[in-house]
């Protein structure tokens, strides 16, 4: 009897022994997420619309109507990489796109006195890399709060046609920006190695208010994440 119940304890001190080893384990070691979701950029119709009419003007073609739209929604994809220090703080790194929005204006432009039809079209498209921490609050076995900071080095690219009775003029240009993101959201930890999670992304001041322009782009985000 005596050597039966040696048995089973040395067995169950083994099982409680290997828990608590991959259970250390898992609080450090690599992270990769994968994210989907929505952005909005932080830019108005009037905004589109001043710049119509100072393109237009620099080609002394003042502006003379102008009805306009704006699409400042769109997709974002983000892929990360980590590694966590422990439970609470971890290192990540990774690619983002945010999407784009777009600008869309009609009209007519005096040409030296003759009245004629004009568009003006315009992309502002983001996408580029980063870099920054997380911090994370487990509020109970599966559930998990965290937030997130760090940098942003992206490339916002401008693409642009105008048209005057027809005849377009086109071009595209882009210009290197480095700037700050932070964030915060909760997340569901499921077999120990997965997690499924929601969060809020603000990129602050993205481009350069010199070349492209810059603007706030808010990011939400679902992610399904694979840790080890």
């Amino acid at each position: 009897m005596t050597g039966r119940t040696t048995r089973i304890l040395c067995a169950v001190l083994l099982i409680t022994g290997a828990s608590t080893a991959q259970a250390q384990l898992l609080e450090r070691g690599w992270t990769f997420e994968l994210g989907m979701g929505k952005t909005s950029f932080d830019v108005q119709a009037a905004d589109g619309d001043a710049l119509t009419r100072d393109f237009f003007d620099s080609f002394e073609l003042p502006v003379q109507s102008l009805t306009s739209t704006l699409d400042k929604k769109d997709k974002s994809f983000a892929l990360f990489g980590g590694y966590r220090f422990n439970r609470w703080l971890a290192a990540e790194a990774g690619f983002f796109s945010l999407g784009a929005f777009r600008y869309t204006s009609s009209g007519t432009v005096d040409d030296v006195g003759t009245i004629r039809q004009a568009s003006f079209n315009y992309r502002y498209r983001v996408k580029g890399m980063m870099l920054g921490g997380t911090a994370t609050l487990p509020l109970g076995q599966y559930l998990e709060a965290r937030v997130r900071a760090g940098f942003t080095t992206s490339s916002p690219k401008i693409s642009y046609t105008a048209t005057v009775d027809g005849e377009a003029l086109s071009d595209s240009f882009s210009d290197s920006s480095q700037d700050f993101y932070y964030g915060a959201g909760v997340g569901l930890n499921l077999w120990e190695f997965y997690r499924i999670g929601l969060d809020f992304m603000h990129h602050g001041k993205v481009g350069k208010a010199s070349t492209t322009g810059s603007t706030d782009v808010d990011n939400v985000m679902l992610s399904i994440g694979y840790r080890y």
